[in-house]
């Protein structure tokens, strides 16, 4: 019986559940529309768009001026020298310098873009990590058994922040672009005002450039997503080193795990070294095609301007553009290639989106009180495991009742409670509410009346009060002081130096697992809920500490609900009700004198609960039959 126990995917960890929750599809990354995404994206800050975009255009036009307009000044300076009968010769040359003026403060104008630009690089940011987030918290347990905290975090974070991510793509990447391209539109289009000729040579390496991108563009985008993907996994695996780190150095496997973290760490490398030598070669293709048509043109120029066909000014002028487009020309590539690492980017945070989330019923009911919780004909099977975690529950818990559920290990106790609390979706049967299917109400609204306390308590990094005040809307210090008192930890709080306010650590790791236990207890007394729903608390509680919180609790509320999954037999005195469940399903349900008739339940007391007190042997000794 315990080896077969062993196999059932129920276990009551949180490390175990995340094992052992359904098997993820095998999805393909969703196809997106990337130029859609990045237009919706835009669309929530219109406003600030559009001001980069004339703030843009403002800035390529002065840049575009200067030179146009020193070819004017020289022009007209030569034609002064050559022609000194020319009358009010210093006319024409203070209209150019008003407006060098003018065109100097449009210019001091469009210096605030460089700023503000950087500034709207951090908004998207935060405007694309608080969008999904709020996706991701909607997301069932099969969306984190397929996706890694490590992963996630990465995902949020290094996807999203700094050069050349997506963050920084969607502002400074695409308006560096625009700025680059409206440059060389307005240095060909003043070009082409001076001499065609000339201009026709200087747009050569353009369509070469396009063409080079083309032929690589499959070839970066692979590089960069298999770098992200090397990156997601040393987050993995860090969070697993920091988490587990107690278990590594109880096991001495720090030697071992630092070789896993080497391998991982060994392909990062890898990847990292890939892009950098793809974005080396790439850029060193498009400067030197830029040069070599750069020389080209001066020389041309030179011979013009040696033979007279074009004036000083005018190479002047053409030698200035020819500078100011070997950036910009530079950076029109850089588009194509920083675009192909955001969309790497996009496509990894819309494959997390994409993962089904619940369906949420259109909620008809409001839910005042919680006067029962029924569960009918109940099953739900793990997708990576055969059989039924739990099958063909039906159990009714009304208002101030008091269950118990019992049974070996891995015979569905955890899967249970997590349907109870509507985490786990019945695949068979219904639960019910106050007589009405759970999905006719608010999921939040539902959950706002329970207390729950997992096997495994988990702690959030911060003061002890932040913790326990974690789910109450308005915290007050008699409801906390209330909660501490029930949970036994009054004067273990006391004994810290700063009292409630001893921060915990990640994880709680400060604490010891009874304390962490009964912190968790704490947090779950502080909300006042109408049915309590404990997970095996009982291991980190002694007998007398288990009295005194169920008196608390009795002090608390006689119309309190509560659940309490135990191996322990003295609990058994504290309920109505007995569930006794062995490979999920319900093998007796009623109360613990009504069961010792079953044989089952009567070897299972005997064999895992060995703490009967006398009485209750002398009573499953009479009730054994002959």
């Amino acid at each position: 019986m315990k080896k077969k126990a062993k196999n059932r995917p129920d276990s009551g960890t949180a490390a175990e559940d995340t094992a052992q929750a359904a098997k993820p599809e095998q999805h393909n990354a969703p196809k997106v529309n990337h130029i859609r995404w990045v237009r919706h994206i835009w669309g929530e800050k219109g406003g600030l768009i559009v001001i980069l975009f004339l703030l843009t255009l403002l800035s390529s036009a002065v840049a575009v001026a200067y030179p146009y307009l020193s070819k004017l000044l020289l022009d007209t300076i030569q034609r002064l020298l050559e022609t000194p009968e020319v009358t009010q010769p210093m006319t024409e040359v203070n209209r150019l310098l008003l407006v060098f003026v003018a065109v100097g403060v449009a210019g001091l104008v469009a210096s605030i873009f460089p700023g503000l630009r950087g500034m709207t690089n951090s908004v998207f940011e935060h405007l694309i990590r608080n969008k999904y987030f709020r996706k991701i918290m909607e997301k069932d347990f099969t969306f984190f058994a397929r996706f890694s905290s490590g992963d996630i975090v990465t995902r949020l974070t290094d996807d999203l922040y700094d050069f050349p991510k997506l963050g920084w793509f969607l502002c400074s990447g695409i308006f560096r672009a625009v700025e680059s391209i409206s440059k060389v539109l307005f240095c060909l289009t003043a070009m082409f005002l001076i001499n065609p000729k000339l201009t026709l040579l200087s747009i050569i390496p353009i369509p070469v450039m396009i063409a080079i991108f083309y032929v690589t563009q499959d070839r970066i985008y692979e590089t960069f997503q298999k770098n992200q993907q090397a990156i997601s996994a040393i987050n993995s695996r860090l969070e697993m080193s920091f988490s587990g780190v107690r278990i590594i150095k109880a096991y001495a496997c720090e030697g071992k795990y630092k070789r896993f973290f080497q391998d991982v760490l060994q392909t990062r490398r890898q990847t990292e070294t890939a892009v950098a030598k793809l974005e080396i070669v790439l850029r060193l293709i498009y400067q030197y095609i830029d040069q070599v048509a750069q020389i080209g043109i001066v020389f041309a120029g030179g011979i013009m301007a040696v033979r007279g066909s074009i004036t000083i000014g005018t190479f002047y002028a053409f030698y200035t553009y020819l500078s100011m487009l070997i950036y910009p020309i530079l950076d029109i590539p850089q588009l194509f290639v920083s675009g192909k690492r955001a969309f790497v980017n996009i496509d990894r945070l819309e494959e997390m989106a994409s993962h089904p989330a619940p369906e949420q019923a259109a909620v008809e009911q409001k839910l005042d009180t919680l006067d029962s919780l029924e569960l009918n004909q109940v099953s739900f099977a793990y997708g990576d495991r055969p059989g039924n975690a739990v099958e063909d529950i039906s159990i009714t818990l009304r208002r101030g009742e008091r269950l118990g559920i019992i049974g070996p290990v891995g015979s569905g106790k955890t899967t249970l409670i997590k349907l109870m609390l509507g985490l786990l979706p019945p695949q068979q049967g219904v639960i019910r509410v106050n007589g009405k299917e759970l999905g006719q109400y608010d999921l939040q609204q539902y959950r706002g009346k329970l207390g729950y306390v997992p096997q495994e308590a988990l702690l959030f990094s911060g003061s002890l009060r932040e913790n326990i005040d974690f789910a109450v809307e308005t915290p007050d210090d008699a409801g906390f002081a209330q909660a501490v008192a029930a949970a036994q930890m009054k004067d273990e709080i006391e004994s810290f130096a700063n009292k409630e306010e001893t921060v915990v650590g990640q994880r709680g790791i400060s604490l010891s697992g009874g304390q962490k236990q009964r912190m968790a207890i704490a947090r779950a007394i502080a909300r006042k809920p109408e049915l309590m729903l404990f997970d095996d608390i009982t291991a980190s509680l002694d007998a007398a500490n288990e009295e005194r919180l169920m008196s608390a609790l009795e002090e608390i509320s006689r119309d309190l609900s509560f659940c309490i999954v135990s191996h322990r037999l003295s609990t058994l005195q504290y309920v109505d009700k007995v569930l006794f469940m062995k490979d999920g399903k319900a093998v007796g349900f009623g109360s613990h004198d009504s069961l010792l008739a079953n044989p089952e339940y009567r070897d299972f007391i005997q064999e895992h609960l060995g703490t009967a007190t006398t009485a209750e042997n002398e009573q499953l000794a009479a009730a054994t039959p002959n």
